[in-house]
């Protein structure tokens, strides 16, 4: 999302991340990654279980991603942290996903990840995101 920042600012839509751990956790990860969007914690996995994404099973978490893609699968566990991965709030098994929300708070777009590092094509979000200005 990074790379994209200024594609999504030039449609006048603020990027977020939400991450697993503590507020000053997920700072501490944006800082890492040196993003220029803010990050924030959701401790409780209350965000994610209110947009209702799932887990993933230990075999779609690692055995099947170096079946299905070993360059990308060696590429993601090279990046991973491993020490915050350790922490007490987080659920490596945890799915990911994307939510657009549009002015008055309402959901313009939802993608619900399917595995780990599933995620839609930027394209696809600009898209979206082209939809709430249209």
């Amino acid at each position: 999302m990074q790379k994209h920042a200024g594609a999504f600012a030039q449609r006048g839509v603020r990027l977020v991340a939400i991450g697993q751990g503590t507020g000053a956790e997920a700072t501490a990860m944006a800082e890492k990654l040196s993003l220029e969007f803010p990050c924030l914690g959701d401790p409780q996995h209350e965000g994610y279980r209110a947009l209702g994404l799932g887990s993933s099973s230990w075999w779609g978490l690692t055995a099947a991603p170096f079946l299905e893609d070993p360059k990308t699968a060696f590429r993601n566990l090279r990046q991973a942290d491993l020490v915050a991965s350790a922490s007490p709030r987080s659920d490596v098994k945890q799915l990911g996903g994307v939510l657009i929300v549009g002015r008055g708070g309402k959901v313009a777009y939802l993608y619900r990840s399917a595995t780990t590092t599933d995620l839609p094509e930027t394209a696809e979000l600009l898209a979206a995101a082209d939809g709430l200005v249209a």
